[in-house]
């Protein structure tokens, strides 16, 4: 009886598709599956550097007035290793002292372990930071991060009526923390050149910027490489440029090579509103009479961070009946400034401390004669009080002879960039 060829093939069809089936219930990377003559492939389920498929996966919720012991005594950890994980995760390496509600984690014990007992719990803190806790040969806290992916981006945008640059960033971003980002980035950069509290409406601005993402989610800004601005027509460029490869200095520039820093800051806070301007007639609040005004208010929430708009020495930081909490700083032989109404004063504040431009003195309060949270920003010149957003200030200091023609050959690209970029109009959206 001659032998059947179709039988055969069916065999060896067989056989193979045993084969291969068998090999893949011994591998934790993949899956294999057959149907018919097809061999199917199933990646492995890898979250957190972990492949899931190794383990028993258990994934549950923080919940309220939950702590560590919550989310591990139900996995046979004892509360004395509970205790010792709690200390490792408070340690300011990892800064993790309580947990929070609505967290979701993870519980991943051995395939073959009945008593479900965890091997790592994966707890994360944020979008792009985590906690493993390790309970195998010994107990181990780590933190870690999840890969960044990080791509040049381009945005533009232009300011309405009763507006501000944080509400048109808003309309380009739609992320609230990238546009608080963004919006301190913008106004870093252009602090010295543009009074962010003068925008006008029909103000233009383009940027280009690094974005961080993981696992394709956009999450923070990584910077900004260069920026056009167009304030009451006159138009404002600044690019990044490193000045010293030995120490990685880098600075903003124009388009001509003038560091865009200069002498000072043109507000103390940022993201708030002139509530009383300089004048030498003004109906005070609380005393309830015509008084000279010699200051600038800006109100801001309580707890803002007021800033030092120039390096100088506190030469002031006390309390009176009238300035409330308050302090001042002498910058040279021509001018001083003082900041009123603060709730508190910055660590290390005290008569005699030098300050740099931009940092933290104190934070906006009501201390003092005031109706709400702002700080009252004065400013002397020569001993002589003066409005100093009408004060001319020294240009800024351009680049040296040497780097300049590289600096001048490298943006050159980036300003045609910027040139050729058209503004992204405001559109308003339906109302709902």
């Amino acid at each position: 009886m001659p032998f059947n060829l179709k039988v055969l093939s069916a065999i060896i069809i067989c056989s193979f598709s045993f084969i291969i089936a068998s090999c893949g219930t011994k591998s934790n990377s993949q899956t294999v599956q057959v149907k018919q003559d097809t061999v199917i492939i199933i990646p492995p389920v890898i979250e957190y550097g972990f492949t899931l498929d190794s383990f028993r996966v258990v994934r549950d919720t923080v919940q309220p007035n939950w702590t560590l012991s919550h989310m591990l005594a139900p996995y046979g950890v004892s509360q004395w290793d509970i205790n010792q994980a709690a200390d490792l995760a408070a340690d300011s390496t990892v800064g993790l002292r309580y947990v929070k509600e609505g967290t979701p984690y993870i519980i991943l014990s051995g395939l073959k372990d009945t008593s479900n007992k965890v091997q790592y719990c994966i707890y994360p803190m944020n979008l792009v930071d985590y906690v493993v806790f390790t309970f195998t040969d010994s107990i181990e806290v780590e933190k870690r991060s999840k890969p960044n992916m990080i791509t040049e981006h381009i945005m533009s945008g232009e300011i309405i009526k009763n507006s501000n640059l944080t509400f048109a960033l808003d309309q380009q971003i739609k992320n609230i923390n990238m546009t608080g980002e963004m919006a301190e980035y913008i106004a870093g950069v252009f602090a010295w050149t543009i009074d962010f509290f003068k925008l006008h409406p029909g103000d233009e601005f383009k940027v280009i910027y690094d974005e961080k993402s993981v696992d394709g989610l956009p999450y923070s800004v990584g910077g900004i490489s260069a920026a056009w601005f167009n304030h009451q027509g006159n138009e404002f460029y600044a690019f990044e440029y490193m000045i010293d490869s030995a120490t990685n200095k880098v600075g903003y520039f124009n388009e001509e090579g003038k560091e865009m820093k200069r002498p000072f800051l043109m507000a103390p806070v940022q993201y708030s509103r002139i509530s009383s301007g300089f004048s030498g007639r003004r109906f005070h609040p609380v005393q309830k009479r015509w008084k000279a005004h010699l200051g600038t208010d800006y109100a801001a929430p309580k707890g803002t961070p007021i800033m030092s708009t120039a390096d100088g020495t506190v030469i002031a930081a006390a309390y009176t009946r009238g300035n409330g909490n308050y302090v001042k700083v002498k910058h040279n032989d021509t001018y001083t400034t003082q900041y009123l109404h603060m709730t508190g004063f910055a660590a290390g504040i005290k008569k005699g401390t030098y300050v740099k431009q931009g940092q933290t003195i104190g934070y906006v309060g009501s201390t003092g004669l005031a109706t709400g949270p702002h700080v009252c920003y004065r400013f002397w010149k020569n001993g002589k009080q003066i409005n100093h957003r009408a004060e001319k200030f020294p240009s800024s200091v351009p680049m040296v002879d040497s780097l300049l023609p590289h600096y001048l050959e490298y943006i050159a690209p980036i300003k045609a960039k910027l040139d050729s970029m058209k503004v992204t109009p405001y559109i308003e959206e339906p109302f709902m």
